[in-house]
């Protein structure tokens, strides 16, 4: 039977606000770093938990600030968190936080450290309160979903030259079926655009939108050379160099073709939710973590990681499918790769059949199959700071 692009991909769990989560995620969450570890040890008490603890900080000042906080809500609303334990210092923290969380229409409580009676007792509360969150999410049932209620990140790491020619374009591939489906991609890391901005002028919907865009690289640019350094003419990793990369405008290249044909409808800051679908490129530091940390908290439920040589890189919060076509990577690192699409250097194997078995796996996932990463727990939440904390 033949399938369109418009044809159930799997089931999720559908939320309040319309959108569709790939995961149920019972979260337990530390808000501060100074909650982190009775947070972690609570949810090592709790089969089925996922504990996030980013040692997250007190004293930040102005964007900072305002982002941490923006943070908290978009890790709390993130569509595949079905039930939330918010674990925070004060009361009074806990009572703002409340606030937050009454606008979201799922299982949570909030907890103030400072409200318990010895560290004992703390676990017991938390642990009681994560059995009863996973009681309440145990019966929630799935809808079916399509490739239009997905937001997908786009991420590249330990580039070489097969990531131009396999990983990427593969993803490339997939990009134009989810955006003709309807459905958004992310792409960031402002960095590694140094050197596409013809490519950012051809695929932007209107002049307005590349400016958008460009004017983030220009001002990447110039904190990046203000150590001195024209960063178009080195490479910035280690790895890239030993891959046999020479310049950054070069992985640039490479990297641009995970965004395949589409184009791009908008710009965003740093974890910024995109309004409407489409293709969106976002403002982001060039370290992996960080990038698919504001991707992720900006909605994505699902990463799709092209890579060279092997980038340990995930996301706790949305499945991170890694996809690679160099053969030594594969066969070094066979339990830590989810797609070997090395058989299209070879020819036995093209694109479009690539950006099916992509397809393919965001069913398997929706069928409860985890990624490697997912399996080996990899992955950290990561915020980029401007100004040193009080």
């Amino acid at each position: 039977m033949s399938t369109t692009l418009h044809d159930p991909i799997g089931k999720g769990w559908r939320r309040a606000d319309g959108r569709i989560g790939v995961r149920n995620h019972v979260i337990a969450f530390s808000t501060v770093a100074l909650t982190d570890r009775v947070t972690a040890l609570a949810a090592a008490q709790v089969s089925g938990v996922l504990p996030i603890t980013p040692a997250f900080q007190r004293g930040l000042r102005g964007d900072d600030a305002t982002l941490q906080e923006e943070m908290i809500k978009a890790i709390i609303a993130h569509p595949n968190v079905g039930a939330a334990l918010v674990v925070t210092h004060d009361r009074s923290s806990a009572d703002r936080l409340q606030a937050v969380c009454s606008e979201v229409e799922k299982p949570i409580f909030v907890v103030a450290l400072m409200a318990q009676r010895g560290m004992q007792a703390a676990q017991e509360s938390l642990t009681t309160k994560l059995r009863s969150l996973l009681d309440a999410t145990a019966g929630q049932s799935k809808s079916e979903f399509n490739l239009s209620n997905l937001t997908v990140a786009l991420e590249c790491g330990g580039s070489d030259a097969t990531s131009a020619l396999c990983a990427n374009p593969a993803i490339g591939r997939f990009v134009d079926l989810l955006i003709e489906a309807g459905g958004t991609a992310i792409v960031s890391e402002t960095a590694e655009f140094l050197g596409g901005e013809d490519v950012v002028r051809a695929q932007s919907k209107t002049p307005q939108i590349a400016d958008a865009i460009l004017a983030h690289l220009s001002a990447e640019e110039a904190m990046m050379n203000s150590d001195g350094t024209d960063y178009r003419g080195v490479n910035p990793t280690q790895e890239n160099i030993e891959a046999g990369l020479s310049t950054l405008t070069e992985k640039t290249m490479g990297a641009l073709c995970k965004i395949g044909t589409s184009r791009f409808a908008g710009a965003l800051n740093f974890g910024e939710r995109p309004k409407g679908k489409g293709l969106f490129f976002m403002n982001t530091p060039f370290f992996s973590p960080t990038s698919l940390t504001g991707m992720v908290l900006g909605g994505a439920q699902v990463s799709l990681f092209a890579m060279g040589v092997f980038n340990p890189s995930g996301l706790p919060l949305a499945p991170t499918i890694k996809i690679c076509g160099n053969p030594k990577t594969l066969s070094d690192w066979p339990d830590a790769i989810d797609l070997d699409v090395s058989d299209v250097i070879s020819g036995k194997s093209r694109y479009d059949e690539a950006a099916d078995e992509i397809r393919m796996a965001m069913r398997r996932i929706s069928e409860g199959q985890m990624t490697c990463a997912e399996k080996l727990q990899e992955g950290q939440i990561i915020l980029p700071i401007t100004q040193a904390p009080l």
